[in-house]
């Protein structure tokens, strides 16, 4: 699902995205360095509930937070473990 929109839309973006993901247990995003895709993911746990601090798992590898109803997010930064893919 590719949906445009600006960072002063971010927390709508992520609040709709929340809405549509149901479920999905895996969600994958992909982009160059730099494309805003933790900055998404942190307001995205927002949108879901998550109430400890968010951040980039750029040198931990995997970040885990609790979300509403009990739910884990687990952030990774698959770059290290894949670093051919582009």
């Amino acid at each position: 699902m590719l949906q445009p929109f600006t960072i002063s839309q971010i927390n709508t973006a992520a609040e709709e995205f929340a809405l549509t993901i149901g479920n999905h247990s895996t969600i994958a995003f992909h982009g160059p360095m730099g494309a805003g895709k933790t900055t998404f993911i942190n307001v995205l746990c927002k949108a879901l509930g998550v109430e400890e601090t968010t951040g980039s798992p750029t040198y931990s590898i995997i970040n885990q937070y609790k979300a509403a109803g009990g739910k884990i997010i687990c952030h990774m930064d698959c770059k290290y473990l894949f670093p051919n893919f582009s």
